[in-house]
């Protein structure tokens, strides 16, 4: 018997390969995740060319990039999907089945289900019906050519798995830990970025479904949302590498988008912002020469090209009109901010009017005015109170009354606290109306003048997955940039 047990145990060893771990810790892979998730939803081609430009938050006098600045037809519209697929979705896929089966992973798997939601609603958001359920399975369940489901469906699902994770955090077991580059592990804000994710998403259906809407958002407020800028989901950045830069300033720097002038602040935002005596001009915007001194900022109407902005008055220098803040914004350390405490607070102003929740609508924009001016800390600059407060009572107050003219402002402070995050200032403007812009109509346009309304699908798809992406169009409409996604409609 002993020797019966000896020789098992033998064979045991025998058969082990010292050469494969028998357990791979999932950290690593999940620090990648995170780390390359900005590189995606902040993509030069993909946040700034399309979804900023559409919302007049950037401009462009080029035609063969950048195409979103004038709604020209183009496959660059496609990069956040394909890159989302071809470098984040096998990762997600992979660190959920390491983790989901064992018990003390719980806090690991309820983690990587919220980032998961993270990345896939930016996608459904853009595109509409997206590969969701079958998306990174190409490896695990052999799954190469996915089916697209529908917005509705991703949308239930996205919800629901904020709600189980959030609910199954267990302070006993372990978690990412340091591997955890944006909370180093901490459940609660774990938790709080959840609930606020689904108070963003229950807000996306107010226009489509708003008795859901209102079950969500009061979900979301009843299990605890981001209670100031510690909350934040946002991700650090060193430099001077991709991903471990900011991937905005790594693009500026790479491509040399500064010198030659290819982005610049809209007129239309940089107007606003003028109008209203915004201090984070300051933070946000400067000449290419760094200087951001308010007076000496300019910005480019959306919709022109090199020849109509040479005959735009003061149109002969690019370098005369403004670009994100070299010396604030651009460095490679600036972290990217996925979810702020200053929208949670603006979405829990909307649902006051809208008696989703108690409390002063009032209240709630001051504390997100505040937020995103204290926020601009990140970016080395330093707005006193006093230039908040003097904002808020003569720069752009919260109206007294009136719930259309109070949501507008809401919508309005919406568009400018989420600049450099494109893909939700443009959701938040498809789902609101405002600020309300006024479409340019370049020769040769893909919508006929109108802002679009999504972004298009990979031309490779229609070769690659042609009969699901297909049967996606077939379904949700043409795939043009003017078809509108469920939620949108």
């Amino acid at each position: 018997m002993i020797t019966g047990v000896a020789c098992t145990k033998d064979l045991e060893e025998i058969n082990v390969n010292p050469n494969t771990p028998e357990y791979v810790s999932p950290d690593p892979l999940f620090t990648n995740i995170l780390m390359n998730t900005p590189l995606l939803s902040s993509a030069r081609r993909g946040s700034i060319g399309f979804c900023m430009m559409f919302v007049q938050q950037t401009a462009t006098t080029k035609i063969d990039d950048l195409q979103g600045d004038k709604y020209l037809q183009s496959d660059n519209a496609s990069t956040i999907f394909s890159d989302t697929y071809n470098v984040l979705a096998k990762d997600m896929e992979t660190v959920m089945n390491d983790v989901k089966s064992s018990p003390e992973d719980i806090n690991r798997y309820a983690a990587m289900r919220i980032w998961r939601v993270l990345v896939m609603h930016h996608l459904t958001d853009l595109y509409g019906a997206i590969p969701y359920f079958g998306a990174g399975k190409g490896y695990s369940e052999n799954i190469y050519t996915p089916v697209y489901d529908d917005q509705q469906s991703i949308y239930a699902d996205m919800l629901k798995e904020l709600d189980e994770a959030a609910a199954s955090f267990d302070a006993a077991k372990p978690t990412f830990g340091e591997a955890d580059v944006m909370y180093q592990g901490k459940i609660p804000q774990w938790k709080r970025l959840a609930y606020s994710l689904m108070l963003r998403l229950g807000m996306r259906l107010s226009k489509v479904d708003a008795a859901q809407a209102e079950v969500w958002v009061k979900k979301a407020i009843a299990g605890g949302v981001m209670q100031g800028n510690e909350d934040m989901c946002k991700l650090p950045h060193e430099g001077p590498n991709e991903p471990q830069s900011n991937p905005v300033s790594y693009a500026f720097l790479k491509f040399n988008l500064v010198e030659l002038g290819d982005i610049k602040i809209g007129k239309t935002f940089l107007d606003y912002l003028v109008q209203t005596k915004d201090p984070r001009i300051s933070s946000y915007m400067s000449l290419p020469d760094g200087n951001s001194a308010v007076a000496s900022q300019k910005g480019l109407p959306n919709g022109l090209d090199a020849n109509a902005f040479a005959n735009y008055p003061g149109g002969n220098n690019l370098a005369t009109y403004s670009t994100f803040n070299v010396s604030k914004i651009l460095p490679l350390s600036t972290p990217t901010f996925m979810l702020t405490y200053a929208e949670v607070e603006l979405m829990l102003a909307e649902a006051t009017i809208r008696n989703w929740t108690a409390g002063s609508a009032a209240d709630h924009y001051t504390k997100a005015v505040t937020a995103s001016m204290q926020q601009q800390s990140y970016y080395g600059v330093t707005i006193d109170g006093a230039a908040i407060n003097a904002y808020l009572q003569t720069g752009k107050p919260f109206p007294a009354t009136g719930a259309a003219a109070q949501l507008q402002v809401i919508a309005e402070q919406y568009w400018v606290a989420t600049f450099m995050n494109g893909i939700e200032s443009y959701a938040n403007w498809r789902r609101t109306g405002f600020p309300v812009l006024t479409p340019v109509n370049y020769p040769g346009n893909a919508t006929s003048g109108v802002i679009p309304r999504r972004l298009t699908y990979p031309i490779g798809e229609y070769s690659a997955n042609a009969k699901n992406v297909k049967d996606a169009v077939a379904k949700q409409g043409a795939d043009s940039y003017v078809t509108r996604v469920w939620w949108d409609k």
